[in-house]
């Protein structure tokens, strides 16, 4: 079951996509919350796309991005004159945005005084260039997204709280990859089709004992350390090889070395495979200290070199 590109296997997300299908059509603000990296942009688009905005331009902003000095001017848009390089008049994103969707991303990273700018136009739906006397109306519905930790950065006063109550009309919280185990699978499938397609390689399908590794790992980056996984695992890849297994992963997936050694009926790694990842263990554990891993490895520190160089492992 999918969305606008995102995957639901899990029960968590299946109900996120029948919240997204509810919420595309009740045309409110929105306010997505959840991990960084956990599908929040995708969300977002997916509301668009569900809904009668579609036809509209999508603004994303990426708010911890816009300089400082800048925000008012990029957000609202400007008049000639209004500063030192306003030199022509220029129409802000929400203006741009006509009656298409503004997301709004990473919104707590806005200044002050720039949220209450932005409460201002949420409230009233209407905004003014810097530097001009009339107003305009907003025709844009506003869809913006926060991190985690914004309830605590409301109780601290780094973020409006009459800002947080007016944007989160329609909440939605994504859940992080760990608690939605099921969707790791078929996203990771995705994820390579499309890195074997930009490649332009033959079909690479994933083993059992890779399918296992990867539900194994907790995913602190979330989606998005997901996507990179397959990413790095494509271009690693031996052009030969048309299937992935778990000796094919990054190592920061196998905090258990033992991990590595789960047979699978279809791909048993050879025996120098195994030795060679081991080995990439034990240094990275070691911080590429020759003479502990050696110690680790029970093999003199000429073995280990000799082994470094016959694997590659520089």
């Amino acid at each position: 079951m999918s969305r606008a590109g995102l995957v639901a296997r899990s029960p968590a997300m299946r109900e996120i996509l029948e919240q997204v299908r509810r919420i595309a059509q009740a045309d409110a603000t929105v306010l997505i919350t959840g991990e960084t990296g956990v599908g929040k942009d995708a969300v977002a688009m997916a509301i668009h796309a569900a809904g009668p905005r579609r036809p509209h331009p999508f603004i994303k902003i990426d708010c911890p991005s816009l300089p400082q000095n800048l925000v008012e001017a990029e957000l609202f848009g400007h008049e000639r004159g209004a500063f030192t390089d306003a030199t022509v008049a220029r129409a802000g994103r929400f203006e741009v945005a006509g009656r298409g969707t503004v997301y709004l991303d990473g919104v707590t990273e806005l200044p002050i005084d720039s949220q209450a700018k932005l409460l201002r136009l949420v409230e009233e739906k209407r905004a003014e260039r810097l530097g001009a006397t009339t107003s305009y109306p907003l025709q844009a519905r506003v869809i913006a997204s926060a991190g985690a930790g914004l309830e605590s950065r409301v109780r601290s006063g780094e973020f409006r709280e009459d800002l947080y109550h007016r944007l989160r009309v329609l909440p939605l919280r994504l859940p992080p990859l760990r608690e939605r185990r099921s969707d790791i699978v078929p996203l990771a499938r995705a994820f390579l089709r499309d890195a074997v397609a930009r490649q332009g390689r033959p079909t690479v399908r994933l083993l059992a004992e890779a399918d296992s590794a990867l539900e194994r790992h907790p995913w602190p980056g979330n989606v998005r350390e997901l996507r990179h996984v397959m990413e790095r695992a494509v271009l690693t890849l031996d052009p030969d090889r048309n299937t992935l297994a778990a000796a094919d992963l990054p190592l920061e997936l196998f905090e258990d070395p033992a991990q590595l050694f789960e047979p699978d009926a279809s791909r048993r790694p050879t025996l120098a495979e195994l030795e060679r990842r081991y080995i990439e263990i034990v240094l990275r554990q070691v911080k590429d200290n020759q003479g502990e891993a050696a110690k680790v490895l029970g093999i003199s520190r000429k073995a280990l070199w000799e082994k470094r160089r016959r694997y590659g492992l520089r």
